[in-house]
């Protein structure tokens, strides 16, 4: 059993995994808890998505309306909830992030940077599937469901490759302790 552990902890890979899951666990298990505490937050985030599609919809045309948190194109609409707004999305990118060997400046930047990302990246998403739905109401439910879920994935994988690529990449190892 101690091999074993020595095994995982030695290797920076079986480290990730595991840090990774630790992080995704606490962070899930203390996200209700946080909601509860700073609700207000929550909701002004995803009222504030609502206002952001609207006015993304309203400079393309005058069918958009917005009721609250309850965005509508022509005859079509969707109501934003906190699903709508990344955080899901965020947290598990901020898991990634956080259990990846690198610096703590390193890790601040990707979180800075690719948090934002998520967000946008998920507003268009929103959009899209406003549009579909207005076009195509008969495809919203499996570009809702499935296109987009599994999008969301690859995208959160690409934002963090991105970030492993052009801010962890060109870090500079530790020196070799002195002999």
């Amino acid at each position: 059993m101690l091999g074993t552990l020595r095994r995982v902890v030695s290797n920076p890979a079986h480290r990730f995994v595991v840090l990774f899951g630790i992080l995704l666990a606490a962070e899930v298990v203390l996200y209700p808890i946080a909601t509860r505490h700073c609700f207000s937050a929550v909701d002004a985030l995803t009222t504030a998505t609502a206002r952001i599609e609207y006015l993304l919809l309203r400079a393309f045309t005058a069918e958009a309306a917005l009721d609250g948190k309850q965005v509508q194109l022509g005859g079509f609409s969707v109501r934003i909830i906190e699903e709508c707004t990344g955080i899901f999305e965020a947290i598990l990118f901020v898991a990634a992030v956080l259990a990846f060997p690198t610096s703590l400046a390193r890790k601040a930047i990707g979180v800075a940077l690719g948090v934002p990302l998520l967000y946008l990246f998920n507003l268009v998403r929103i959009l899209v599937l406003l549009v579909v739905g207005h076009g195509r109401p008969d495809l919203f439910e499996f570009m809702h469901l499935y296109f987009w879920q599994a999008t969301l994935i690859l995208m959160i994988t690409s934002v963090w490759l991105l970030w492993i690529f052009k801010v962890v990449r060109h870090e500079r190892p530790d020196p070799p302790p002195p002999a």
